[in-house]
């Protein structure tokens, strides 16, 4: 496997849990390299780093980084830690933080901290003259004092035994992190706490019987975020060994869930129902925890839980569903403990209190507002969702207290249904939010933030400003984003902007809609040519299949000239594409029969395009044919496994930043054009088994040019059995920052320029068995998070050196 990732450099790409602040010759290649293993077994990401960096300041931006975004600070004092100035400098910015900090006394006591002993360690370092100024000094001895006041570890207190220390310490940050980590329940807990330790409790009742929980309302009331709030606290102990949150199940694709939930509980990749069933099989051995939320067939549970009679005692399941026939079919013949909650609608008091919080950022209204308040409060009829909205609605309007809220308020009791209500947020938005809304709920759901602001930037007609009007979407809560910064949107607001958009058909002179989704509808305008330019985006996802399909025939899309967005999701489209849209941003077409673009086909403003498991396309378009996508900025190619070369001149597109290759299983060469692509970020090849490297006649070696690409950031080569050796000039990518290599089996050596990596915080040669030597000044290199030479036989040669 040859497999190639270059990523940003955005904070938000440094994922890590747990900072480790040590002093590197006290205790890095002992306690805190093996609580840091620890850590990664129990899925706590740690950053474990070089804190005394002697030059260059890029290392110790990264530390900084790391400490930035950990939601735990572990400190290890041992009897040197005073010495460095760095280890005070991060206690320093841990403290101001205020986020949880640990504190580990591995060989020294409180006391020596608060340097009571005048020949102590710590006060012998802070003493020393012209360490600091005075005013430092004073910074340090304050952190360090309020460090010894902290709730910590002692080793003496486990009798020296460093396995209990360490393992008490994984104990007490994996719990904080259960209990910090978990999805985000709500910004504002209004009545919920009462309502999630009763339900809690009624579970928690059932003891060692599988015990099911459904929670069932109208849409909006809040039965998803009861049920993360009950997963929430059902997940702080250890009762179960494996825990599933399945979202959005009415939405969602069974087979995807299927998936989720096999990947969640055994830590498998599953294909197909078959498999899941006989993964399924296994779980009876361990206690699970599975939210299945927004059920609405019953069939639906029946297929992610085949046999509840298979489930370990004292396992968990809790349900949601608008439906309360569903939950009662599902549970009419099932053996187990079973309790279901009707969910009501807030009261008056917390109605109003909610209500306050989101358009005052208060518990109170402010001055003036206090009975406008109460009135819109008390019109949303207790609807959580719509308390919210409204509330995030008003936010920005106390300007307009006379006109904007009065109206606000009418227009609430007027309106009896919760859609109408939501309603009134959507049409307080300017043409381009408005516009931006519609194109998310009917076509963006699930899109990443950064794929789905390049889409919007190419359509230059429509939006002016696209990265205001999103942060407009999000202040107003009408959409989200997830720990993946995937867009997400509450189902009533997604069903919201869809009947706008068919509501405004029915009053167009020609019907057809700006959105086509919805397959019937789909159907329809493509069998009648019915097309017209007010169409912006249309998906062919299921629409029926077969070679009569309306979805089959291309001049069918006749007449849709201003299409942006073109889903094709199986779709073996056949006959003239010279008439199809030239405005297209964003073109998905999967799982076809599809080998090759056509090249009647106009993409000039294209910036995303997806061939992803066109298992038939053996080329993108043909070597001799002149590339006029120059603006194209994100290819996946992925599951492409007849592919077997890229166009020679690929590298013309001079914006590209992602090319996605992974398991393009034949793909055997990288054509030398594609180290001119400066802008590229995200480069996966990841399972490309049969890719040799540049050019073919120097089998086992990466090309020269690789170095050209200067923002590499994460290089992996894991398992590239045929790599003999890397680039003399490999030192040249300064930005690289993690380097895998491991099981590289016929890696003998590694160039001297290795040294020069700056920011290397990750170098794995796990299984490199023919690496005879390291490069003679190895040791410089700065800022290691993590050296794995495990399983390495040159492992010998390198004990006893003193890298730190």
């Amino acid at each position: 496997m040859l497999s190639i990732e270059l990523v940003s450099s955005r904070k938000s790409d440094w994922m890590f849990d747990v900072f480790l602040n040590h002093r590197g010759p006290d205790v890095k290649r002992n306690f805190a390299a093996h609580l840091h293993q620890a850590l990664q077994e129990a899925e706590c990401r740690p950053f474990l780093d070089k804190p005394a960096l002697e030059k260059g300041q890029h290392g110790q931006k990264k530390i900084y980084e790391a400490l930035e975004c950990a939601s735990v600070h572990v400190a290890i004092f041992s009897k040197h830690y005073a010495d460095s100035d760095y280890c005070l400098d991060e206690l320093c910015a841990m403290l101001e933080s205020k986020k949880l900090i640990i504190p580990v006394f591995y060989d020294v006591s409180p006391s020596v901290l608060r340097c009571e002993d005048p020949d102590g360690p710590y006060t012998k370092a802070l003493n020393i003259q012209g360490r600091r100024s005075a005013s430092e000094l004073k910074k340090w001895k304050e952190a360090l004092h309020t460090a010894a006041e902290l709730n910590g570890f002692k080793l003496d207190d486990y009798n020296g035994d460093e396995a209990e220390l360490k393992t008490a310490i994984v104990r007490k940050v994996r719990d904080h992190l259960r209990a910090s980590q978990l999805m985000p329940v709500a910004a504002y807990q209004v009545g919920l706490k009462e309502t999630s330790k009763e339900l809690t409790d009624t579970l928690n009742r059932m003891e060692k019987d599988v015990g099911i929980l459904s929670l069932v309302g109208m849409g909006g009331i809040g039965k998803t975020t009861l049920a993360k709030e009950i997963y929430h606290c059902l997940e702080k102990n250890d009762t179960f060994e494996k825990k599933s949150f399945l979202m959005d199940v009415r939405a969602s694709a069974i087979l995807d869930l299927q998936k989720q939930l096999a990947h969640d509980l055994f830590k498998e990749d599953v294909k197909g129902t078959e498999q899941f069933n006989k993964c399924f099989n296994r779980v009876m051995d361990r206690k699970v925890l599975i939210v299945i939320d927004d059920v609405d067939h019953e069939h639906q549970f029946d297929q992610l839980i085949p046999d509840i009679n298979k489930l370990c005692l004292g396992s968990r399941i809790i349900i949601t569903s608008r439906d309360s026939n569903v939950v009662n079919n599902i549970m009419e013949n099932e053996n187990c403990k079973y309790w279901k909650h009707e969910m009501a609608v807030l009261s008056t008091t917390n109605s109003r209190h909610l209500f306050n919080l989101h358009a005052f950022r208060n518990a109170d209204a402010i001055d003036g507002f206090q009975e406008l308040a109460k009135s819109v409060a008390d019109a949303c009829c207790g609807l959580p969702l719509a308390l919210k909205v409204i509330g995030c609605f008003l936010f920005d309007k106390r300007g307009d207290r006379d006109n904007t809220w009065p109206e606000t308020i009418k227009a609430l009791i007027e309106r009896k249904d919760i859609l109408d209500k939501l309603m009134i947020s959507y049409d307080g938005l300017c043409l381009e939010e408005r516009t931006m809304f519609l194109d998310i709920a009917c076509f963006m759901i699930g899109q990443r933030e950064h794929t789905a602001m390049q889409i919007f930037k190419a359509c230059t007609s429509d939006y002016k400003g696209p990265a205001l009007s999103f942060n407009s979407l999000k202040d107003k809560c009408l959409v989200k984003l997830d720990e993946d910064r995937q867009i997400i949107m509450h189902d009533l607001l997604r069903d919201m902007g869809r009947q706008v958009v068919k509501n405004e058909s029915r009053n167009m002179e020609k019907g057809t809609p700006s959105h086509l989704w919805d397959p019937e509808m789909v159907q329809q305008v493509l069998q009648n040519k019915e097309g017209t330019n007010k169409v912006r985006g249309l998906s062919t996802f299921g629409v029926g299949r077969g070679g009569t399909s309306a979805t089959n025939v291309a001049e069918n899309y006749i007449g849709m000239n201003r299409l942006h967005f073109l889903l094709l999701d199986g779709d073996n489209v056949k006959g003239d594409f010279s008439t199809w849209s030239r405005e297209l941003s964003w073109l998905q077409w999967m799982n076809s029969d599809l080998s090759a673009l056509p090249l009647e086909l106009d993409l000039r403003k294209l910036v995303v395009l997806d061939l992803t498991s066109n298992k038939e396309l053996m080329q993108i378009w043909p070597n001799d044919h002149e590339i006029i996508y120059k603006d194209l900025q994100i290819l996946i190619l992925s599951n492409c496994k007849a592919l077997k070369e890229l166009p020679k001149d690929i590298g013309k597109l001079l914006k590209l930043n992602e090319l996605n290759l992974a398991y393009c299983l034949n793909l055997k060469t990288l054509p030398d054009s594609m180290f001119q692509l400066k802008e590229l970020k995200h480069l996966d090849l990841s399972y490309c088994m049969k890719l040799r490297c540049l050019p073919d006649s120097i089998l086992g070696c990466l090309p020269d040019s690789i170095v050209n690409l200067s923002q590499l950031k994460t290089f992996q080569l894991y398992g590239c059995c045929k790599l003999e050796n890397l680039p003399m000039e490999f030192g040249k990518l300064q930005s690289l920052v993690e380097l895998v290599l491991s099981w590289c089996s016929k890696l003998g050596s590694l160039p001297n320029s290795i040294v020069n990596l700056s920011q290397l915080t990750t170098f794995q040669l796990q299984g490199c068995r023919k690496l005879k030597n390291l490069p003679m000044e190895f040791g410089k290199l700065q800022s290691w998070v993590e050296l794995d030479l495990s399983d390495c036989l040159m492992m010998n040669k390198i004990k006893g050196n003193t890298w730190d």
